[in-house]
Formats: structure tokens, sequence, C-alpha cells
């Protein structure tokens, strides 16, 4: 592997800013009115990462969370999710209880949602909650480095990971609301993609700023270079504060309008929510009648 500082000199982010605000405020806007119908809206429920990942979860809240998630699914004859997401120790549950679909068991692991502690617990993290049924893997990057621009220690740590997570995919976390302009948020998501990230993501949800229609951008942006260098196509995830249908069209509409229909699949996108789904059937009802 060539040095991560050389390759990132090969991409060029130079006024993207102008560029995402004239999109964003012409194009998208009037994409988004056409994207919102029924079609749209199910599909953006086939790509949910349902979670749940708060301080009180037990055994038996997420046993009873993914039971009323599968009972809802039949209820209103929806799509599968994408995956349901919980801590790690929660995995073996999750899994159990989703034997005989399709929807896979995803955990935030490596000391979420901050990654301050030592690479060898994040790795270790990572290892028990695949071996106790983790299908999908959510790391936050060590953004404390990514803003001192360390890329060389982030792109080690992150590719440390992947070595411990094969077979399973792997989402990476930007924590884009701390990663202050676009350029680093650029930055950070081909450090992920050259680590071998299968997917990018915006946020935790556990800080002030989450996902935004311009990092989700520039997110889309660096994925498409990414694409045109190495033929490697890298998912996007949106995380954080979503829970209205409008939004989650929005960041649809983003991704159709940057990267193509081809990342119209929930291998390739993803949203993170835990409140969107009723919102979702509220306006599919609506929309439908």
């Amino acid at each position: 592997m060539d040095n991560i500082s050389e390759i990132l000199t090969t991409y060029n982010c130079v006024s993207l800013e102008e560029r995402i605000q004239f999109d964003l405020d012409g194009v998208v806007e009037k994409e988004i009115k056409q994207a919102y119908c029924p079609e749209n809206l199910e599909f953006c429920i086939s790509c949910m990462d349902y979670t749940t990942l708060k301080v009180a979860d037990t055994e038996t809240s997420v046993k009873n969370f993914t039971a009323d998630l599968l009972k809802k699914l039949k209820k209103f004859e929806l799509r599968e999710v994408a995956a349901v997401c919980v801590f790690p120790h929660y995995a073996a549950i999750v899994r159990e209880a989703l034997q005989g679909t399709p929807i896979r068991t995803a955990v935030v692991a490596g000391n979420f949602p901050n990654a301050q502690t030592f690479a060898e617990i994040k790795q270790a993290e990572c290892k028990m909650a695949i071996a106790a049924g983790a299908q999908e893997v959510d790391v936050v990057l060590p953004v404390g480095e990514v803003l001192e621009k360390n890329d060389e220690k982030v792109y080690r740590e992150l590719k440390a990971i992947r070595e411990v997570c094969q077979g399973v995919r792997l989402k990476v976390i930007l924590e884009t609301g701390e990663l202050k302009d676009l350029e680093t948020i650029f930055r950070a998501s081909l450090i992920a993609a050259y680590a071998g990230a299968d997917f990018i993501k915006t946020s935790t949800g556990k800080v002030p700023v989450n996902a935004t229609p311009e990092s989700v951008y520039v997110m889309c942006e660096a994925i498409k270079q990414y694409f045109a260098q190495t033929g490697r196509r890298v998912g996007l995830k949106v995380a954080g504060g979503i829970s209205k249908a409008q939004n989650a069209i929005r960041y649809l509409t983003i991704v159709n309008h940057v990267l193509g229909r081809e990342w119209g699949t929930p291998d390739y996108f993803r949203i993170g929510a835990s409140q969107l789904m009723d919102d979702l059937i509220k306006e599919i009802k609506a929309c439908k009648f």
C-alpha cells in the first residue's frame, strides 16, 4: 500500500463548497419534490438500520424492540429493514430474534461513540461482537487524529479493524459534525475508503451536529472520486437526528444526484434511525390516500 498522504494528493475538492450550495439550493430541492412518493418512502424503510443505543437498554428491552419491529413490518405490510443496530453485547439476542428473516444484525463497536481507548481494545470489541453474531460493525474513526492530520495513524488503525472484521460489513463513522469543514470530511471519507470501509457513515447521533445535506454531499463526492480511481463501490450511511420522512428523502435524493441510481440499494445506502419508521408509515399512507 502506498503512503495514504500521497494518495490523498491525487484527489480534488477545490471549489466544492460553491458547487454544493448551488446544487442543494437549486437542483436537489426540485428533485426532492419529484422523489416524494410511496415507492421511495418504502425504499427508505428497506434501507434503514433500525437502531436502539440507549443508556437504559437491557436484554429485555432489546428483545422487545426487535419483536415490536417485526410486528410493525407485518401489520403494515412493509419491506424488511436492512438491519437492527444495537450495542455489541446484544448481538446474540438480536441475531436469534431475526432468524428466518433477511434482516441483518448490526452493532456499534470500537468504544462507541468516542473511540477514545487503546486500539487493541477496539479490535477486541469488534472481534467479540462478531463472535456473538454481528454481521455488520459500525466504528468511529479517531476524530482528533483526523483534525491533526495524522492521516497515516488513522489509516493504520482503521486498517487493523478492517482485518479483524473480515467477512462482515464495516461501516466507519466520520462524526462529520466534529470535523469542522468540508475538506476535512472529504479527506476522512477517503482515508476510511482506502482502509477498507464498506460504508462511510456521517455520525453517531451523540454530538450536537450530526448528518447535514452538506456533509452528505461531500461524502458522496469522495465516494464518487474514489470509485473513479479504484473501481470499488463504497456505501453511504446517514445517521443522527433523522426522524422525518422529508429528511430521509432529501438524503436519498442527494445520493441519487451525486452517485447515481447504482447506489439506490440497501447494499450501498443506509439510514440509521430510531424514530423515523412511524413518520415514514404516516407519509406512505398520506401519499396513497
